[in-house]
C-alpha cells in the first residue's frame, strides 16, 4: 500500500508539473480559531461564463486529517460570490456553494475538487476546515479555470489580447507618421527628438510583449518567466524615460541649452524610481510608496525647471525688445526676434500644462478604475494604454519637427545715422548729428578713422 501510494503522489506531481495549464502554489495550512477558513485559492474573483470548467487539486506533506463520522477529510472547498468580506461560519454555509470533493483512500495526502459553473458571475474559492483541529501543514496546490471556448482568461480579461492588436496598429502607425517627419527634417533633430523616438520605440516593445503576455495567459493559464519579467522592465522603462523628458524639455535641454545643467541628480531620481518600481512588481506592494514618491519629485522638478525657463525667457524678450527699441533698430527678414522667443515661450507653456496635468488625469483614471471598473479589467486596462498614447501623441506634436530655417535667419538693418561734417581752418573737425555737435583735431580722425577700418 505504501508504494502503491508512493506511485501515485510521484504521477500526480509529474502531471501537474507537466500540464501547461495549472497554477501552482506552494501554501502553508495553520490552525485557525476565528473563522476556520485556512486559505483563499485565487487572489481575486475569477469570473466564469455559463459552463466554465474548475479544477482544483491539493498535496500535502501529511495525510489529510478524516471525519471519523464520514470518513472523508475535514477540509472543504467553498465558492463564494464577489463582494463577500465575511468569511465566518455562517455567510460560508449561507451564502456560499461547496464543492464535492474526489478522495481517493489509497492516497491521504491528495484530494482534488471538480465543478462545472451553471450560470455567469464572478466567484472566489476558499478552503476551509470542518473543526478547529487543523494541524500546521505545507501543500502544494494547484488549480486551473477554463471557460468555454478554452479561454483560461477571467470573463472581464478575454477582450485584453484583441484589444492589444488594435492598441499595437495605433502605435505603429502613429510611430510611422514621427519617422516619417524626423526623416523629412533630420537636418533640424537633436538629441531631445532622439530621446523621444527611443521612448516611442520602447513603448512599441511594450505593447508587443503585452500581447504575447496575454495571449500565453488566454492559451495556457500562466505566462512563461522570461515574457514576464522582459514584459516588466519594458513597461518600467517607458514611464523611466518619460520623466527623464518631461525633466530635460523642462529644463530647456536642446531648446534653451546645448547641454543639461543637473543631468546626474535626474538619472539618479530616474534609477531610483526604476529600482522602486520593480521591487513594488517583484518584491513587496510597499515599495509602490516610495516609487510614488520619486515620481512626484521628478514632476515637481520637471515643472520647476519649465517655470525657470519660462523666466529666462520672458527676460531676454524684454532685453531685447529694449535693445532694440533704444537703438531704433528694424528687421530685413519676416521672423523678428520676438516672434522667434515667443514660439519657445508657447512650447514651455504647453509643456507645462502637460506636467499638471498628467497626475491629475492619471489620479483620476486610476481611481476610476479601481472603483467603478473593478471587475472590467479588459476596460480599465484600455484607458490606461489610451491615457500614455495621448502623452506620447502630445509630445510628438509640440516636439514635432518643421522647417526651422526661418528662425535660424533672423537679421537686422544695418542702422545709420544723418551726419554734417565741417572741416575749420584750425585743424578742428566738427560732427553735428542728431543735434549733438562733437569736436575732435584732425589727428584724432585720421586715428578714429583707421581703427574703425581695422574693426
Amino acid at each position: 500500500n505504501q508504494c502503491n501510494i508512493n506511485l501515485q503522489k510521484q504521477w500526480y506531481q509529474r502531471r501537474v508539473r507537466a500540464s501547461p495549464i495549472y497554477v501552482q502554489k506552494r501554501i502553508k495550512l495553520r490552525p485557525n480559531k476565528q473563522d476556520k477558513v485556512l486559505y483563499k485559492v485565487n487572489d481575486k474573483p475569477f469570473g466564469f461564463l455559463e459552463g466554465a470548467n474548475v479544477t482544483i487539486e491539493l498535496s500535502c506533506d501529511k495525510a489529510l486529517r478524516i471525519d471519523s463520522t464520514t470518513g472523508e477529510p475535514t477540509l472543504m472547498l467553498f465558492m463564494c460570490p464577489r463582494g463577500l468580506h465575511d468569511v465566518s461560519d455562517e455567510p460560508l454555509a449561507s451564502i456560499c456553494n461547496e464543492v464535492e470533493q474526489q478522495y481517493n483512500k489509497n492516497a491521504p495526502n491528495n484530494m482534488m475538487w471538480m465543478n462545472r459553473i451553471p450560470k455567469t458571475e464572478f466567484l472566489q474559492m476558499y478552503l476551509k476546515e470542518r473543526d478547529h483541529k487543523t494541524d500546521s501543514d505545507e501543500c502544494s496546490l494547484s488549480y486551473f479555470f477554463l471557460n468555454p471556448g478554452g479561454n483560461h482568461l477571467s470573463s472581464d480579461q478575454i477582450f485584453i489580447p484583441t484589444n492589444y492588436i488594435i492598441i499595437l496598429v495605433t502605435w505603429l502607425c502613429a510611430a510611422s507618421v514621427w519617422l516619417l517627419n524626423f526623416i523629412c527634417y533630420r537636418k533640424y533633430s537633436n538629441s531631445l527628438h532622439k530621446l523621444l523616438s527611443l521612448i516611442i520605440f520602447i513603448k512599441v516593445i511594450n505593447i508587443c510583449l503585452s500581447l504575447i503576455l496575454w495571449t500565453q495567459y488566454n492559451n495556457n493559464g500562466r505566462v512563461t518567466i522570461q515574457i514576464d519579467v522582459t514584459h516588466m522592465l519594458s513597461s518600467t522603462s517607458f514611464y523611466t524615460a518619460l520623466f527623464m523628458l518631461l525633466m530635460l524639455a523642462g529644463e530647456g535641454w536642446c531648446i534653451i541649452w546645448e547641454r543639461p545643467r543637473l543631468l546626474k541628480y535626474y538619472t539618479l531620481l530616474a534609477a531610483a524610481f526604476f529600482l522602486m518600481d520593480l521591487c513594488y512588481k517583484y518584491v513587496h506592494s510597499y515599495f509602490q510608496g516610495f516609487a510614488i514618491v520619486f515620481a512626484t519629485m521628478m514632476i515637481y522638478i520637471a515643472f520647476k525647471c519649465s517655470s525657470i525657463s519660462v523666466a529666462t525667457i520672458k527676460k531676454n524678450i524684454t532685453a531685447s525688445t529694449q535693445f532694440i527699441e533704444i537703438h531704433k533698430l528694424t528687421y530685413k527678414s519676416k521672423k523678428t526676434l520676438k516672434k522667434r522667443l515667443d514660439k519657445k515661450m508657447k512650447l514651455f507653456c504647453f509643456l507645462q500644462g502637460l506636467i499638471l496635468g498628467l497626475p491629475c488625469i492619471l489620479i483620476v483614471v486610476e481611481s476610476v478604475a479601481s472603483f467603478l471598473l473593478a471587475y472590467n479589467e479588459w476596460l480599465r486596462r484600455l484607458l490606461l494604454e489610451l491615457l500614455a498614447f495621448a502623452v506620447i501623441i502630445y509630445c510628438c506634436i509640440l516636439f514635432r519637427l518643421q522647417n526651422f530655417e526661418q528662425y535660424n535667419n533672423v537679421t537686422i538693418a544695418t542702422p545709420y545715422h544723418d551726419v554734417t561734417v565741417l572741416r575749420t581752418p584750425a585743424r578742428h573737425i566738427v560732427y553735428i548729428s542728431g543735434g549733438n555737435v562733437e569736436e575732435k583735431e584732425e589727428e584724432e580722425v585720421n586715428d578714429d578713422q583707421q581703427n574703425e577700418s581695422t574693426r
